[in-house]
């Protein structure tokens, strides 16, 4: 139900929802905290507190950190797979101009259905984080069509047996790339970690109030900065947890661009043979 909020609005109404939750509670907990806690007992320990919150925090901070730029590179991994199976895509397409003409149009028609599959049914579900195998099952069967088509062609010279071999060698890493692609957008991370960081930001608020600085609004803006930059990283966080969720989610661009240009350059090598066939005659 959270995830869905979060993923269903921009980063922007997020980032404040989280500022808001993670600064507010905090508050709360430091103005009851301040009264039932003697400000002097406070004050005379604030050195050993400040010592025993450097090492917490600072651990904390690496976690933190650790945790922000795995995200991070997930994302990236994502988009890399991505364009990996769209780059597979093009491959293929550009490849097929080696087979015999019914066959190349087969499997350039094939391509662009499958693109198609991708682009308007498939991303959507992994917007939806609808990872059920049924939303993919038509996927796999365009993938196999193409596959079966180059399995039962027989190469008639040797330019074609080597188009053939390489084409085969694409469909491989189409394969793999798909596989890789739809276990990525399952890939989020666990709620072990999530747990770790609340709790962690529980232990950086209570050390917090341990402080006894002489001023209480000097207390509330600390209390409020601190909090307002982790709930940032939590933000960031969260953004870059599901790859192909939400505002920085991977985008489908490398499948279309592959579509669209491959389709243009067909088209024009279509319109010169037959400008070519027509001044032959």
């Amino acid at each position: 139900m959270l995830n869905h909020w979060f993923y269903s609005h921009s980063t922007w109404e997020v980032a404040a929802a989280v500022c808001s939750v993670v600064v507010l509670f905090p508050l709360i907990g430091l103005f009851i905290f301040h009264r039932l806690v003697n400000w002097d007992a406070r004050e005379k320990d604030t050195s050993m507190v400040g010592l025993s919150y450097a090492l917490c925090g600072g651990i904390y901070a690496v976690v933190l950190a650790f945790v922000a730029v795995g995200t991070y590179e997930a994302m990236d991994r994502s988009a890399t797979i991505a364009s990996d199976e769209a780059n597979s895509l093009g491959g293929l397409a550009f490849d097929s101009a080696g087979l015999p003409s019914e066959l190349a149009a087969r499997v350039r028609e094939d391509v662009d259905k499958y693109i198609d599959i991708v682009t308007k049914q498939e991303w959507p579900s992994q917007r939806a984080y609808q990872m059920e195998d049924r939303n993919y099952e038509e996927g796999w069967v365009q993938v196999r069509r193409i596959s079966l088509d180059l399995a039962n062609f027989e190469p008639a010279t040797q330019g074609q047996a080597t188009v053939k071999a390489e084409m085969v060698h694409v469909i491989n890493d189409l394969f793999s790339a798909r596989r890789a692609r739809l276990l990525a957008a399952n890939a989020h991370l666990p709620d072990a970690v999530w747990q770790m960081l609340v709790f962690g930001l529980l232990l950086v608020a209570v050390y917090i109030y341990m402080f006894g600085p002489h001023s209480f609004r000097i207390h509330v803006a600390v209390t409020t900065l601190t909090m307002l930059s982790i709930s940032l990283v939590f933000t960031l966080i969260i953004a870059l947890d599901y790859p192909f969720r939400g505002d920085l989610s991977v985008d489908n661009d490398a499948y279309v661009g592959v579509k669209e240009v491959s389709d243009r350059a067909f088209e024009s090598a279509e319109a010169e043979h037959a400008g070519e066939h027509k001044e032959k005659k």
